[in-house]
């Protein structure tokens, strides 16, 4: 009996495999129908066989295919076998709906024998509107076709009713049984499945006998789709309409739930619903709501058994009065406010008419409560009055609200004295155009904003005048009516306010800003020159121009600024050392040089900056060092790609002091010393160190760092390559050191172990699936060896698998897994290798990557990759030797020649630059 389950087990996976025999017959069966009909013409017992390349190929591609899916089918039956003892069988409902009526397109079976919802013909797909989601009518597994106007499997049997064949005519039904001139009669599908003739219920097979059936005419599936949902309050009813259609050839009575929700199930609703096939009815689910159903977010719509659901959003209002302000009036001062509410009443909780009260409020102040009458789901308007008074222009806030639905606000506005100082309002129009040390002129015009709110008598308001937010001017104006006045406000320039000065004029209401332009002289600064590199101790000269591109004529003061911590991000020292005062007329130049003594503190650059009061310019000067000063410069690294995988370092070392010295360089590699170097220089010499050392096993980016007694210098450097070791490592064959030596290191070995016969399958299945695998493999052995010639002649056989077996046995003995596992990807058709692609940048980046044996590109594309992204492009060909390139512009830049069986290739985008390598 267990041994009966474990083949149960793995009926899913012999299904798949099944199917997929189906499609290969479907594409190839015209091969084997022409044979059979080849043979039978040449009216003998031998048959006369035309087949092509492609057909050759097809049938050698589908014996590897089943052969491997064969032994999947094993495999996969293992763990179902092992799952099987214990007894449970656990399904999973899926929250989606499977194909309906509408779903399935008849135009896919045009030439295809279907079943079809408009009545019990069977017809081909053409005549048929609307069918089941698996229509198709079979003989011994084979779907029917139609082949010139003759109904025959898709292998090439032909379909009979007692020696009469079925032919597709022009009409409806469209298929019919004829003797070769006379309508005899069409077809019916019957209550079992069978097929048979309407008139004389002379049942439908193929020559050799064998019935012809439609398959699923007992199946239903119940789709439910919901097409209405109105939105009540607590207490009234909820109705939700839905659309049910059984999209299957079968008739059935199935229940249909639907669930009301909030995360949580709150109420449930069962409907028992009989369908035919292809029908569709209409079901309304009416529910009455409670108090706390507007929690409710959801409905859900379940069909017992197929799993079928549908869901949409559902809006319960809570039982309470909701407040609305619709209106409300504006007035003056003194006048009486008058403020419109609509009340709205949803659900029915206390169940009948009800008295509501609502509240009437300025500014948080209450003023007055009125009950108001309301049925279940009605409303109602209510008018709201207050008295108002100066203090509360220019506006107040109105506030309606109900206990139990909120407040509703509204500001409203009071004309009062506030009000008219807030419509007051200033606009600069015209201004002249003064020199530094004469009289700025600006004029304002001042009126009312809004005409609506211009007050009855004369008002007068303060103006304020403001010039780079210093107050000028505090001046009254009297308005009276819609007049509009014209004001002039003058302010006395002076030194420095040329090019402009920022005017403003405020009033109580909106005012208004200008920048209007002061003539005066402008210093404009350019560095010529800076007499660099100097010795401490030095004098630093500049050499400057100057020119006055102001208005006027003018005198400034122009000075030398240093500052001795330039280059240290945490040090600013900024000091003034010299200065001059400049006289310049109207577009006029000068030159003039500005100095300053270095010292020691100044060593080894600093920033010279020259500064007048209307521009500056900046400079650095390299400051040489009293005694001798070794800077490391221009730090790089090559690796080598080979078998004695070299780095070279290299550095170059500048004496860049004013005195003579010889001082020890040292390389360090991830602040590994890897190298050191004694060094002796003049002033200001330089040479070049390196050195060359082992690379490090493992790819990467690594520091290098070159160290002097005066500076150290770093660089990011990268090895493009992981190094392979072939000798085991000692440390892998030893237990982790957080396991101790009885602790079982994961779930299945301290699971208790099966009985040895409920562990596997038997053994005649394990011997099929080797067979099966065997098969396949030497039959692509020999295919891949000659695919033009390919069935060979049987002589030839013996050599062919002989040369493939010992290209895996090579590999084998030279014990390389990498070209191993090569060699045998190649055997089964999936080429020596891949080409993957990885981005270690930071940021996404855009690489074009190319593979090209000596004939052809095989492939080259363009990729986008974002940072950490990994993609696998294609496989590699199976060649003696192939070239894969990467880059941006030039391809050729980046690449690496590799042989046939090397293995999986890897593209890997760094920020040391582009890595082509074999992937371990």
């Amino acid at each position: 009996m267990e041994q009966k389950d474990s083949v149960r087990g793995g009926q899913s996976a012999v299904m798949a495999v099944g199917q997929l025999w189906r499609g290969l017959r479907t594409r190839f069966g015209g091969v084997r129908g022409t044979l059979d009909r080849q043979q039978k013409t040449t009216g003998s017992g031998v048959g006369v066989f035309h087949l092509d390349l492609d057909s050759t190929r097809a049938l050698a591609v589908s014996t590897l295919v089943l052969g491997v899916l064969f032994a999947v089918v094993l495999l996969a039956a293992v763990p179902t076998a092992a799952a099987g003892g214990e007894g449970q069988l656990s399904t999973a409902v899926v929250a989606s709906s499977s194909g309906s009526v509408s779903d399935v397109d008849s135009e896919e079976y045009t030439d295809t024998v279907v079943v079809r919802f408009a009545d019990e013909h069977v017809v081909t797909g053409d005549a048929a509107e609307s069918v089941p989601s698996d229509p198709v009518v079979t003989a011994d597994g084979d779907d029917l076709v139609v082949v010139d106007g003759t109904v025959e499997t898709d292998s090439g049997d032909p379909i009979v009713v007692e020696n009469h064949t079925v032919r597709a005519v022009d009409g409806d039904p469209d298929l019919v049984v004829t003797d070769g001139h006379v309508l005899n009669d069409t077809l019916e599908v019957t209550e079992n499945g069978s097929i048979q003739t309407v008139e004389g219920e002379s049942a439908v097979t193929t020559e050799d006998g064998d019935g012809v059936r439609y398959r699923h005419v007992n199946e239903t599936n119940f789709r439910p789709e919901i097409t209405d949902i109105n939105t009540p309050g607590e207490g009234e009813p909820l109705e939700v309409t839905v659309d049910i259609t059984n999209t299957e050839y079968g008739t059935g009575e199935k229940n249909v739930t639907l669930t009301l929700s909030d995360g949580d199930e709150l109420a449930t609703l069962n409907e028992s619903v009989s369908l035919e096939g292809g029908e569709t009815t209409t079901e309304t689910f009416e529910y009455e709501t409670v108090r706390g159903d507007h929690t409710a977010d959801e409905v859900i719509v379940d069909v017992e058994y197929d799993g079928n659901q549908d869901r949409q959003a559902v809006t319960i209002h809570e039982s309470k009065a909701v407040v609305n302000i619709s209106d409300w009036t504006n007035t003056a001062a003194g006048d009486e406010l008058e403020v419109v509410a609509e009340i709205n009443r949803y659900g029915n909780y206390p169940p009948g008419d009800q008295e509501f009260l609502i509240d009437f409020s300025i500014d948080g102040d209450h003023v007055t409560t009125k009950p108001v009458d309301i049925e279940p789901g009605g409303e109602a308007t209510e008018t709201f009055t207050y008295e108002t008074n100066e203090s509360d222009s220019p506006s107040v806030e109105a506030t309606v609200e109900s206990g139990s639905g909120g407040p509703a606000t509204a500001v409203v506005d009071v004309l009062g004295q506030a009000t008219h100082e807030q419509n007051v309002e200033a606009e600069f129009v015209d201004r002249n155009w003064p020199d530094e040390g004469d009289t700025l002129e600006l004029t304002a015009e001042i009126g009312y904003d809004r005409w609506d709110r211009i007050p009855d008598e004369p008002q007068e308001y303060p103006i304020e005048f403001s010039i780079d937010d210093e107050l000028v001017e505090n001046r009254t104006v009297e308005l009276d009516g819609d007049e509009t006045l014209t004001e002039t406000f003058e302010y006395e320039t002076e030194q420095g306010d040329a090019p402009r000065v920022d005017a403003a004029l405020d009033t109580p209401g909106s005012g208004d800003t200008a920048r209007p332009r002061v003539n005066g002289s402008g210093f404009d600064v350019e560095i010529e020159a800076i007499d660099e590199p100097v010795n401490a101790s030095e004098e630093l000269v500049t050499t400057v121009v100057l020119e006055n591109t102001g208005d006027l004529a003018g005198e400034q003061e122009v000075r030398m600024r240093i500052d001795t911590g330039y280059g240290d991000p945490h040090r600013t020292n900024r000091q003034i050392r010299d200065r001059k005062n400049i006289s310049l007329d109207v577009g006029e130049r000068t030159t003039e040089q500005f100095s300053y003594r270095t010292a020691d503190r100044d060593v080894p650059e600093v920033e010279v900056a020259i500064l007048s009061e209307t521009d500056e310019a900046l400079g650095n000067a390299t400051v040489r060092a009293s005694t001798s000063r070794y800077e490391p410069q221009n730090l790089t690294a090559e690796y080598t790609n080979d078998t004695d995988r070299e780095l070279t370092l290299s550095s170059e070392i500048n004496n860049t002091g004013t005195e003579p010295d010889d001082q020890y360089v040292e390389f360090m590699l991830d602040d590994e010393l890897v190298y050191v170097d004694r060094v002796s220089l003049d002033p200001w010499e330089s040479t070049n160190v390196s050195t060359t050392i082992d690379a490090p096993e493992e790819s990467g980016a690594y520091d290098f760092t070159v160290e002097t007694d005066d500076k150290t210098a770093e660089e990011t450097v990268g090895v493009g390559v992981e190094i392979i070791d072939d000798e085991p490592s000692d440390e892998s064959d030893e237990p982790s050191s957080n396991q101790s030596d009885t602790e079982p290191t994961n779930e299945s070995e301290s699971a208790t172990d099966p009985p040895e016969e409920e562990a596997g399958l038997p053994w005649f299945l394990i011997l099929l699936g080797l067979l099966g695998v065997l098969v396949s493999s030497l039959t692509l052995l020999v295919y891949r060896n000659d695919p033009e010639n390919f069935p060979p002649e049987p002589a030839a056989v013996p050599g062919i698998l002989e040369e493939e077996v010992t290209k895996i046995a090579h590999q084998i003995r030279a014990t390389n897994l990498s070209m191993l596992v090569a060699t045998v990807k190649g055997v089964v058709g999936l080429g020596a290798g891949t080409l993957v692609v990885q981005n270690k940048l930071p940021r996404a980046a855009t690489v074009r990557v190319r593979c090209q044996t000596a004939e052809e590109t095989v492939f080259m594309q363009d990729l986008e990759l974002q940072p950490d992204e990994r993609r696998t492009l294609a496989s590699l060909p199976d060649v003696a030797q192939f070239r894969v390139g990467a880059g941006v512009d030039d391809i050729t830049s980046h690449e690496e020649v590799f042989e046939g069986d090397s293995g999986d290739v890897g593209v890997v985008l760094r920020a040391e630059g582009l890595v082509i390598a074999n992937l371990s």
